[in-house]
């Protein structure tokens, strides 16, 4: 996996590609009672792991990761993600338990509704820089390791209150800097994932 044309980093992606992500997002929750992580996969997943990933996190920091069943979905669909990066890979196969999980629509929007002011403000400081962190051969499968591991906690240890948001924190921030190529969002993302690892460590 190099550089550009790595799946997860496409080179038309940039700062716009933030608040693009919520907009599909809130597209996708309109007039349903509720949509399936399948549905976001193949919403998102054509755009590259990046914003796929963003969403994941978002799920995780927001009070909808709280809902029962949603830490441990992230969680598998994170580490699959993880494996993807690793095999350089672009495809994106969910077990049907995953795939047909589903996310009341209402709460998706209240999400949505929630993150587009942010995404906004993200958006006029993120910027293509320090690209070695950001689509680098090297910080890439380190990410993805990272995302292997990560999600497989989830998927056992997701009913723990504190541990989705904590962990959904550098997920996000390592979303953002393959989705806009941004390699200070990548840096803080690895600085943030001390308070997780001190949560396990100690659980």
């Amino acid at each position: 996996m190099t550089g550009r044309n790595a799946p997860d980093c496409p080179p038309n992606h940039g700062p716009d590609e933030v608040v693009t992500i919520v907009d599909l997002l809130d597209e996708l929750a309109q007039g349903r009672a509720a949509v399936t992580f399948g549905e976001i996969v193949e919403t998102l997943g054509a755009r590259g792991f990046g914003p796929l990933l963003l969403a994941l996190a978002v799920l995780l920091v927001l009070p909808i990761g709280m809902i029962p069943g949603v830490g441990g979905a992230v969680g598998l669909v994170m580490a699959v993600i993880g494996v993807q990066i690793l095999r350089g890979g672009r495809g994106l196969w969910l077990p049907a338990a995953v795939r047909d999980r589903s996310l009341p629509s209402e709460r998706l929007h209240s999400a949505c509704l929630f993150l587009r002011p942010r995404m906004q403000w993200l958006r006029r400081h993120l910027r293509p820089r320090a690209l070695a962190l950001a689509e680098g051969a090297v910080s890439l499968r380190l990410i993805a390791v990272l995302l292997v591991c990560a999600g497989l906690v989830m998927a056992v240890m997701g009913a723990i209150p504190i541990l989705p948001p904590l962990m959904g924190i550098p997920v996000l921030f390592f979303a953002l800097g393959l989705t806009t190529r941004d390699g200070a969002a990548v840096a803080l993302g690895y600085l943030l994932l001390v308070p997780p690892v001190v949560v396990m460590a100690s659980a």
